[in-house]
């Protein structure tokens, strides 16, 4: 009892001793913050990739594309691993949007109907989705929790048919460029383009607003222009570009900066037939023959089943897709001059993946060693402590303490100042981070402080999750700190001669 009685009294008396418990609570909440944001960014890479991607990608090394495809979708989809699977083509571009802005894209084409099935891109388009979510989240709408309900209903009703149809009726678009009849392709006949946030201005603000959305988007007419390529690699001719007019129909924010920025989204068939990627009927010129050739895809993602979601499952899923592309390669070896790779969605986004996990630990590793200064300054602090307690020490020895029970009372007060300080650094760091978009745009409001930029850090949010586990780790790793903080100093309080203690001047 006489233990906890004094290691409570030096916790309020001495407040030399607080200053070690601060410098305990500064430095948790300093690894806190940093692995929490570090980590979180890591977590936010691996959803917002993973949630653009298949489980399993197919993907070809040109933009040439590999032929087969629909063989592969077929004997896939009959695998007992696979949901779906749905092909893709990238390409590259030129972008004219309404003779206002001239500019290079990535442009992806897919069956829009389908691509739900195997990634999670309808929940980027905000008409498509985004807009019932904003309004049944919607604080100042007054709504009544069954009006949210039906809000979010309709969300998830309409990611599950997301479509490129236009937004408008015909005579709105016909106006919109002043067409006449008899003059060219009636534009309501024009199909629609989903566009990424980016490219049409779509942005948050220094307040954190987001600006540049709004009705006058959808009657914008664009123009792609785009550049087919031979099969056989003989010729790229540029006066063989294929230019194509769309309307906008909605907007896609996924939240990665590096697609919204680049990336516009348009039908897989119409794609296709620009890029003469289609099924074609060639004559060999050795041979005279007629040979068909089968049409074309740049990428097939791969939706697995529940039980193989996990990396011992993935392997086993990508192990049998293998085999199923390889057995339909070489029965259309003629036409694919190269092997598309099959890799799992961590494994195509290896690159962004592993620079940022190794960012997180440098950035960790360094904060760490900053952090190691708590256990010096406990030293220190107690070593004071401990000469300045010199003559009590001798008391309660003499009145039988064991040395062991004298260290115990200084190991315990370190102890004490570990959990609390460790406590107190948690709190604070589970407070800024939980609050740090709205500590970001208070910033930019009162300020004009920018300190995230999404186009640097790709993410439009700063990551504001902690991980329970990390958590667990770095408070352990802080209480233990200060234990070995006070480890010498106790050894020396306990191992005082109690005559020579009491002499102690």
């Amino acid at each position: 009892m006489y233990k906890l009685h004094l290691i409570l009294k030096y916790l309020r008396k001495r407040r030399i001793a607080w200053v070690s418990l601060i410098a305990v609570m500064l430095c948790t909440m300093m690894v806190l913050v940093v692995i929490s944001i570090m980590g979180g960014w890591v977590r936010m890479f691996e959803n917002s990739f993973h949630g653009l991607t298949g489980d399993i990608v197919v993907s070809g090394d040109s933009l040439l594309g590999f032929a087969g495809y629909e063989q592969m979708v077929d004997r896939l989809e009959k695998l007992d691993c696979v949901v779906a699977a749905v092909p893709s083509i990238k390409t590259f571009a030129l972008i004219n949007i309404d003779n206002q802005r001239v500019d290079g894209v990535q442009v992806i084409g897919f069956p829009i109907q389908k691509v739900g099935k195997v990634n999670q891109f309808p929940q980027s388009l905000y008409l498509g989705y985004n807009q019932y979510v904003e309004k049944a989240n919607d604080k100042e709408a007054n709504l009544s929790s069954q009006d949210r309900k039906a809000l979010l209903a309709k969300a998830e009703e309409s990611a599950q048919h997301p479509s490129f149809d236009k937004p408008l009726d015909a005579e709105t678009y016909r106006r919109a460029v002043g067409w006449k009849q008899g003059r060219g392709r009636d534009p309501a006949q024009w199909p629609g383009l989903i566009a990424g946030a980016g490219v049409v201005d779509i942005r948050r603000n220094e307040k954190g607003e987001i600006v540049g959305r709004g009705p006058h988007l959808y009657q914008l007419p664009v123009k792609l222009t785009v550049m087919p390529i031979s099969p056989d690699f003989t010729s790229v001719d540029f006066k063989d570009k294929v230019e194509r007019n769309y309307w906008i129909v909605d907007d896609s924010r996924t939240t990665i900066w590096q697609y919204d920025a680049n990336c516009v989204y348009v039908p897989f068939e119409v794609l296709q037939e620009d890029l003469d990627m289609g099924p074609k009927k060639v004559t060999e010129r050795d041979t005279g023959r007629e040979v068909t050739i089968p049409p074309r895809c740049t990428e097939l993602q791969i939706a697995v089943k529940p039980a193989f979601k996990d990396r011992d499952g993935l392997k086993a899923a990508k192990q049998q897709i293998e085999q199923v592309v390889s057995q339909v390669l070489r029965e259309n070896d003629e036409f694919n001059r190269a092997e598309p790779k099959v890799q799992t969605w961590r494994e195509h986004q290896r690159l962004w993946l592993d620079a940022v996990e190794k960012e997180k630990l440098l950035t960790v590793f360094l904060f760490a060693i900053i952090s190691v200064v708590a256990i010096f300054l406990i030293f220190c602090i107690f070593y004071m402590v401990v000469a300045e307690k010199t003559k009590d020490i001798g008391i309660i020895k003499s009145v039988g303490a064991s040395g062991s029970g004298v260290a115990t009372i200084f190991l315990g007060y370190g102890l004490a100042i570990g959990v609390v300080g460790a406590a107190m650094g948690l709190l604070l760091s589970w407070l800024l981070v939980r609050n740090i978009n709205e500590i970001h745009t208070a910033l930019g409001k009162f300020l004009g402080v920018q300190v995230w930029n999404p186009e640097v850090y790709l993410f439009d949010k700063i990551p504001n999750t902690m991980d329970p586990q990390e958590v667990t780790v770095i408070v352990s790793i802080a209480v233990i700190a200060s234990v070995l903080g006070a480890l010498v100093p106790a050894m020396k309080a306990g191992s005082l001669n109690p005559v020579e203690a009491l002499r102690f001047e």
